[in-house]
């Protein structure tokens, strides 16, 4: 599962004199190196900025957020197809929004010098998670995180604060996120979006 697909919502961005302008096009097919784009009917008018080596930026729209990266034209949409080249390693995720979350059941290991454990998590957010402890633990404790993703989506590390306890079931916690560095932060959207998409 990738993180772009056929069908997808796209706006290509440009300066044109002193405005910017936002082309908003279809993704028509995604290859290993670029993008295949569709373009609206109006695109003449800005044919001279769609040239072979121009460069742009992509943004592409999903239910998570938004997906932007800068590219470069590699084929003109005077050919048979227009298309721009891919990089996912230049890609940015920004949440929408509304705070996006999925209810994913993934193992946890949180630390502090009084406790040391693995939980299980039940929703992950992009601000706060959510997870079960067999051990009670109090409001504004500060743990050294490490969540564990499944197949190769890798290991995500940060430090929480524990915000609240779940009135009802005492051992479901909520935590905010303390600190998280950006590429973790990118990580952790790039996984709630692909398994968002592939639980549909």
């Amino acid at each position: 599962m990738d993180l772009l697909q056929s069908g997808q919502k796209l706006s290509l961005c440009f300066q044109k004199e002193s405005n910017l302008v936002e082309i908003t096009c279809t993704i028509a097919q995604v290859l290993d190196d670029r993008l295949v784009i569709e373009l609206p009917p109006y695109f003449m008018r800005y044919v001279e900025y769609l040239e072979v080596g121009r460069r742009l930026t992509v943004k592409v729209f999903s239910k998570l957020g938004t997906i932007d990266f800068n590219t470069v034209v590699i084929t003109s949409p005077l050919e048979e197809s227009f298309s721009v080249e891919l990089d996912y390693n230049a890609m940015k995720l920004t949440p929408g929004k509304d705070i996006p979350f999925i209810n994913a059941i993934e193992l946890m290991n949180i630390k502090s010098k009084d406790v040391e454990m693995t939980v299980k998590t039940f929703e992950i957010s992009t601000e706060y998670i959510k997870f079960y402890s067999d051990k009670a633990l109090n409001i504004g404790e500060i743990f050294d995180s490490e969540l564990l993703l499944p197949k190769n989506y890798g290991t995500i590390t940060f430090r929480i604060t524990l915000t609240e306890v779940d009135p009802v079931y005492d051992n479901e916690y909520t935590a905010v996120y303390s600190s998280m560095s950006e590429n973790d932060r990118q990580s952790l959207l790039y996984y709630m979006y692909l398994y968002s998409n592939n639980s549909d």
